[in-house]
């Protein structure tokens, strides 16, 4: 398995993490009317789970993004070594 794939599925369990903590959260307060009771929820459940969802989908578009460039400077290398081949190439076949 690959350093990318399993990046991806830690951070895509951090997403899904964040997402339980805020569903979980989200029931405990609508099980209370009174605000003192649904504060701690709110606090650490909620505002938790956001945190946590914010930063593993920022870590996955940095991931995304690192991703997309090693694809453009794959495909700049091999274009590169594609120019420096017909160069030379075309100064052998001019020393003919």
């Amino acid at each position: 398995m690959t350093s990318l794939r399993r990046s991806l599925i830690v951070l895509a369990a951090l997403a899904l993490a964040g997402l339980i903590s805020i569903a979980v959260a989200w029931r405990t307060l609508a099980d209370s009317t009174v605000v003192a009771l649904q504060l701690p929820y709110a606090v650490s459940g909620v505002i938790g789970g956001v945190a946590v969802l914010g930063f593993a989908l920022g870590l996955l578009a940095v991931q995304a993004s690192r991703r997309r460039e090693a694809i453009e400077r794959a495909q700049f290398n091999r274009l590169v070594v594609a120019s420096a081949d017909l160069l030379a190439q075309l100064q052998v076949e001019r020393t003919r």
